[in-house]
């Protein structure tokens, strides 16, 4: 049928006198993976945007109340407040995560000695506990801890990290930085994939490195940064363990709630006060969320991300 040769052909199988029983043995090899997908990905999805326009609750079942939920969460100042740290925590995180993960790259990329070492050593925090990486955080940046000692050494006196509403955050971010070497990782594949007759050529034509760097080297690797982009996008949307580990007084939220990020709230909502209608709510809200802002990043990407053919 022309609708299965149609198929076929979309995830790379070509025309082919292939028998009946052929082609269905291909979609019979494709079922785990298309019941996984609805059973497991689609069907929470729609699940949880019907129970959104519900007044539903662990113990005592549930009840269709309309848009009530959404007025609810509308008119809560949380909503907001998760709303704005969410969003504080990502405008710090991205471009340092890629600061630091593209130049631990590119220093990486260079002709130095033990460079393997080096590289093992960046990646190491990537592949640890969040938690285990939070809770060392925590003990460095105590007021008595590695960081504000380091700063009364130098005649300094140091602040209090996890107790201040305007430094809760920034160190959030800092302390997730540190396991940068995902994008590390990420970053030193896109600039080993940059042909080499590209600088060659700069170097005839007089560009100096800092040039090569912007004229070249950056939209040559422009696709990797895109993609991690996204990657922390969605990362910084759901961020959550930090408002719970680091605060001072084990407070989860921090000091006046500066750390109450979006995720934190509709944990509480749904597994301290059980208002699973109100939680799934927050839910819907955050899916659209990062489906418009991600489709509006995939559509400004056509302008600043270069792909060789």
């Amino acid at each position: 049928m022309e609708w299965e040769r149609n198929i076929l052909y979309g995830i790379g199988i070509r025309r082919s006198p292939l028998k009946k029983g052929k082609i269905w043995t291909v979609f019979l090899f494709l079922l785990p993976w298309l019941v996984s997908l609805v059973v497991l990905w689609y069907g929470p999805i729609i699940y949880t945007v019907v129970l959104s326009f519900m007044k539903y609750r662990l113990i005592g079942g549930g009840r269709f109340i309309g848009f009530k939920n959404y007025i609810n969460i509308f008119q809560d100042r949380f909503f907001w407040l998760g709303l704005r740290n969410t969003f504080s925590f990502i405008v710090l995180y991205i471009p340092a995560n890629f600061i630091i993960g593209l130049f631990t790259a590119y220093m990486l990329n260079l002709n130095i000695r033990l460079k393997g070492l080096w590289r093992s050593i960046i990646y190491v925090p990537a592949v640890l506990p969040v938690i285990a990486i939070l809770a060392l955080g925590k003990f460095i940046f105590y007021p008595y801890g590695l960081v504000n000692t380091f700063i009364e050494m130098i005649g300094l006196k140091g602040p209090l990290w996890l107790a201040n509403p305007n430094l809760i955050i920034p160190t959030s971010v800092i302390l997730m930085v540190w396991q940068c070497g995902t994008a590390m990782i990420v970053y030193l594949g896109a600039l080993q994939a940059v042909p080499s007759q590209y600088y060659e050529a700069a170097d005839i034509d007089g560009l100096g490195k800092s040039q090569q760097f912007f004229q070249i080297t950056l939209p040559l690797i422009s696709p990797a940064v895109f993609f991690r982009m996204i990657i922390d996008l969605i990362f910084g949307l759901m961020i959550f363990i930090p408002s719970l580990i680091l605060p001072a007084g084990n407070v989860p939220g921090g000091p006046g709630n500066a750390s109450l990020f979006y995720a934190l709230y509709l944990y509480e909502k749904a597994f301290q006060r059980f208002n699973i209608g109100e939680a799934s709510t927050l839910a819907t809200i955050l899916i659209i969320i990062s489906f418009v802002i991600t489709w509006a990043v995939i559509k400004m990407s056509k302008r600043y991300v270069y792909y060789e053919v």
